[in-house]
């Protein structure tokens, strides 16, 4: 058998070769898809001593599969956790870590532009069935933390940067906030992915990717994954998961090890893409303002190149027009494509804010004509070419 410590030296051999140990499956070069539901044991004992065992012991689909451990393992070593879940959706990653930490009466501080369905779980399912209070903060200070976080804040909500207007938070100094307060940070690393950004080795105690974007990267999968170092706290994802039942299927688990073998090399490729197209736009003259982390620009761009080791393949911008004039640019777009994801091939482009009421958008720190875009693997003259005729169009 490989040592597997072998390959935690490069994230591109963890890629291709760690956690796929081929003796236990006939030394395949491709891991199989167990679409199997149960295993069977030869004894009573072995039965109930089989969570016990090693991790080549499996039970029942509901709390481990083989393929699926495959991909966890990879995940872990990738963001330097000590273990990875893998869940159904990014929802059930998201949800199963706030029920996780917090309890009833439980204070969250969390960023204002962090993923939508999540805020909406905050502010109305935690509210009202667990009376926890949640405040929100714009997230560009470590001022906002300090003023509003407490003894009894539980948890501290992070997605840096956001999906939104690309905002980042300095992932460290919160941190040490959260840790003089004893409360956990949860944050979102989908958009760096372990590639670019490492939140564990920052001090963060949770990392969530959403595997329908860049990790799974081909538009064809639904799942999310957290990952911990801390013990106590990977027992309680753990046993949260099984209670909830929201393991990822092995199909799905599959294709997640498919699109991590080529997760650099795409990702490298969707920053070259999307730098030369932000720089576009950037000089653009129907063009206000771009929100994209890679450029020098951009007004975090230091705490950018101090957490994170490059930028990714979405953007967004506001143009110098109206609300139906950013409609009718997105509409004339031609090879980006109208859709609500981003991270994986295709390039595509969405309006996040255009039926936001004023005081919402304003809220958010944007505008209601802000136009949200992904840099697929067209090729970056091919986006910059659809772009320019779309402009031509307004």
């Amino acid at each position: 058998m490989t040592d597997q410590n072998e390959y935690l030296k490069d994230p591109k051999l963890i890629e291709t070769h760690y956690g796929e140990e081929y003796e236990h499956y006939y030394n395949a070069i491709v891991p199989p898809v167990f679409l199997n539901s149960l295993n069977v044991f030869s004894s009573i004992d072995e039965y109930y001593d089989s969570d016990k065992s090693d991790k080549h012991v499996y039970c029942y689909g509901r709390v481990q599969n083989p393929t699926v451990r495959i991909l966890e393992d990879k995940i872990a070593a990738l963001e330097h956790g000590e273990r990875a879940f893998v869940f159904s959706s990014g929802m059930s990653a998201a949800t199963t870590a706030v029920m996780a930490v917090c309890h009833t009466g439980s204070h969250i501080v969390c960023v204002r532009n962090v993923y939508g369905p999540l805020k909406t779980f905050l502010t109305q399912h935690c509210t009202e069935h667990f009376q926890m209070q949640v405040t929100f903060v714009k997230g560009d200070r470590l001022e906002e933390f300090e003023e509003v976080i407490t003894d009894d804040t539980d948890l501290v909500v992070l997605e840096s940067p956001s999906s939104l207007l690309l905002t980042l938070q300095d992932i460290q100094g919160v941190a040490a906030i959260a840790g003089a307060h004893r409360a956990r940070i949860y944050i979102d690393n989908t958009y760096c992915t372990p590639i670019f950004q490492n939140p564990l080795d920052l001090g963060a105690d949770m990392v969530m990717h959403t595997l329908s974007k860049y990790i799974g990267g081909h538009s064809d999968i639904i799942g999310g994954v957290l990952v911990a170092k801390d013990k106590e706290l990977l027992e309680k994802l753990s046993l949260m998961r099984e209670l909830y039942g929201g393991i990822l299927g092995p199909m799905e688990a599959w294709l997640g090890i498919r699109g991590i073998r080529t997760l650099e090399v795409r990702l490298r490729q969707h920053e070259k893409t999307a730098l030369a197209v932000a720089q576009f736009l950037a000089q653009h003259p129907k063009v206000r303002k771009v929100h994209y982390p890679g450029l020098s620009s951009f007004p975090q761009y230091d705490l950018m190149r101090r957490q994170q080791k490059g930028s990714c393949g979405l953007m967004s911008f506001e143009i110098d027009g109206s609300v139906e004039q950013a409609k009718a640019f997105c509409q004339a777009l031609r090879v980006f494509k109208i859709g609500v994801s981003w991270g994986g091939f295709e390039s595509l482009v969405t309006m996040p804010l255009a039926r936001a009421s004023d005081e919402e958008a304003e809220w958010l720190g944007a505008a209601q004509n802000l136009i949200r875009i992904h840099c697929g693997l067209e090729g970056e003259e091919n986006l910059i070419m659809d772009l320019e005729q779309a402009f031509a169009a307004l």
